[in-house]
């Protein structure tokens, strides 16, 4: 067979191996798509687009190296390709190479400055380094092109509030119905406005994670001083702490059916209803306590040792835990200074990195006795300091009004805003906060001087 025809051969099975791959990758099946990519750039190995395909692919299972890797390919063959810098730019951004992603999107935007996405996608890192007001403006510019995008309207509002612009954040933070991932829930009832009550009654929604639901329990006697009676349903490991908050009438879960309401309202959507600004933070603690503070029973005390709770990680769906949860292994030089006992309160297959890393006889691992969050609060109201990552741990502990140290990641959760210590949602709570992205040892440094200061007190 002639040269020629060979080539020709090879060209249409490259296509047809290509057509098989897209078929798998709009099915959702990457593995298979991935492998189909390879072989279609096996035999033909000048496609660009093929190379981009395949980094999407690689990406979603998680594969963000060798995604960089094939975006790179890509560029070599087809160097002025916008959408490759921004697909790039986004994998490193995921692993945390955030100056080099930066870069990436800024040529992205250099080679299509119409592009809403290419300009989201900056902000999005920028906000990461720090950079909230440039990332406010590329933000801004996208939408200029697209006010319809939701996503980035969304983080528009995330970084309106870890800028500290809690009242226009907390207006844009309604954008979040639009998401797919959060439809809004509708009630035979209108949606409360804040207009006073008159005795009629208000249902609280469920909504978000454990800490959002702790954090903003904070606003429900506030519905009571509007005249209102007080309904509210939570996830069912809150239902008994929340037994402690004032102003709650009933408490029900989300699989019953709600008692008589008159108006409704999510949990989250109360700090815009209250035109929360800082300075308006309702911020008194405790308005959370323990129902039943003997229900776990820590060993007592021998002269000075203080209690010491630790967690060091979060719920492994979180879309941040790969930042915000520093692991075990940070915490074990703690564990070697006198004057404390050690409590974990961490939940989860997290809990079993105690033995993992030998450190049994230095913890005492309190997971089997806690079984909803009435027990950790009993256990919190026994202890003088909680260490932890951002968790539902630090949201309780700060709602207790329990002296509790978090250790923040990089690029923060908006409700930790950005440069200082202290936050004015927990006036007992201290941040500990990376200097660098990925950095947890100077974190932890800091978090043992503190200790040792904090022990040498009494």
């Amino acid at each position: 067979m002639p040269e020629s025809e060979r080539n020709a051969l090879r060209e249409r099975e490259a296509i047809r191996m290509f057509q098989r791959a897209a078929t798998s990758h709009r099915a959702g099946d990457m593995a298979a798509a991935v492998e189909a990519y390879g072989k279609s750039l096996l035999l033909n190995p000048k496609q660009p687009d093929v190379y981009n395909n395949m980094g999407v692919a690689l990406r979603s299972l998680g594969k963000l190296e060798a995604a960089i890797a094939c975006y790179r390919r890509a560029l070599v063959l087809k160097p002025n390709n916008a959408g490759v810098y921004s697909n790039m730019g986004n994998a490193l951004r995921e692993i945390g190479r955030l100056e080099t992603a930066m870069a990436s999107h800024q040529q992205a935007v250099k080679l299509s400055p119409k592009s809403t996405e290419a300009y989201y996608n900056l902000g999005l890192v920028l906000r990461d380094l720090g950079q909230t007001d440039a990332a406010l403006s590329c933000f801004d510019r996208a939408l200029d092109l697209d006010e319809t995008h939701v996503d980035c309207q969304w983080d528009r509002a995330l970084t309106l509030l870890e800028m500290g612009d809690l009242k226009a954040g907390f207006e844009a933070y309604e954008w979040r119905w639009k998401l797919d991932r959060s439809p809004p829930r509708t009630f035979d009832v209108p949606m409360w406005d804040g207009s006073e009550l008159n005795g009629k009654t208000v249902l609280v929604h469920h909504e978000q994670g454990f800490g959002d639901m702790i954090q903003f329990a904070r606003y429900l006697p506030m519905i009571k001083e509007r005249g209102g009676q007080v309904v509210v349903e939570t996830q069912p490991e809150l239902a008994r702490v929340f037994g402690t908050v004032k102003g709650i009438a009933k408490i029900y879960n989300r699989d019953q059916t709600p008692p008589k309401h008159d108006f409704y309202i999510s949990m989250m959507s109360l700090a815009r209803i209250f035109g929360t600004e800082q300075a308006t933070i309702p911020a008194k603690v405790p308005y959370i306590s323990a129902p039943d503070s003997n229900a776990v029973q820590l060993p007592p005390s021998l002269g000075k040792i203080k209690r010491v709770g630790i967690a060091w990680a979060g719920r492994p769906t979180h879309r941040n835990d790969r930042n915000r949860s520093a692991g075990f292994k940070h915490f074990i030089e703690i564990l070697g200074l006198p004057g404390i006992s050690v409590f974990s309160l961490q939940k989860g297959p997290a809990s079993g990195d105690i033995s993992n890393f030998g450190c049994d006889a230095l913890v005492t691992n309190l997971s089997g006795r806690i079984n909803d969050f009435a027990d950790t609060a009993a256990i919190l109201s026994q202890l003088d300091l909680v260490i932890t990552v951002d968790t539902a741990l630090a949201h309780m502990a700060g709602a207790m009004g329990v002296t509790t140290w978090v250790a923040v990641p990089f690029a923060p959760d908006w409700r930790w805003m950005r440069g200082k210590d202290t936050t004015p949602w927990y006036p007992s709570m201290r941040l500990f906060r990376q200097k660098r992205h990925g950095a947890w040892e100077g974190v932890f440094s800091d978090i043992r001087r503190a200790l040792r200061d904090h022990i040498a007190e009494g």
